[in-house]
């Protein structure tokens, strides 16, 4: 038969005591890793929400910059081209008006022009002027 260790109560109490004095002990350090890494989230956190405010103000500041920028840019392009067209067409008109005049001065009739007359009009220009 096998005889079991005698362990008094004292011994029993002494050891219970010792390992709720380990598990305290590890709960304290579990506590205090806890705080540690709560602390350090906080503090992320705070960094993050600060870099979070730089950026919307700085999406809001280009925004407005270069929208406005950009929008004042199309508007002159818009007038310049407008104006372009204006010119290109008043340009149309005179070259018409013209070249119905210089037509109508030679008498022209669907005939080609001679020479002579090309040179005198300055389409051409003489060969020992060139």
């Amino acid at each position: 038969m096998m005889r079991l260790p005698f362990i008094s109560r004292s011994r029993a109490q002494a050891a219970v005591d010792l390992a709720v004095r380990g598990v305290w002990h590890l709960v304290d350090e579990a506590e205090q890793a806890t705080c540690e890494a709560r602390s350090e989230q906080r503090k992320a956190e705070a960094e993050l929400t600060r870099e979070r405010g730089k950026r919307e103000r700085l999406k809001t500041y280009m925004r407005r910059a270069h929208t406005a920028r950009y929008e004042q840019r199309i508007d002159r392009l818009r007038r310049a081209v407008a104006s372009e067209r204006a010119m290109g067409e008043a340009y149309r008109k005179i070259i018409t008006r013209l070249t119905d005049q210089l037509l109508d001065a030679t008498g022209y009739q669907g005939e080609p022009l001679l020479p002579a007359a090309r040179t005198s009009l300055g389409i051409d220009v003489k060969e020992d002027e060139a």
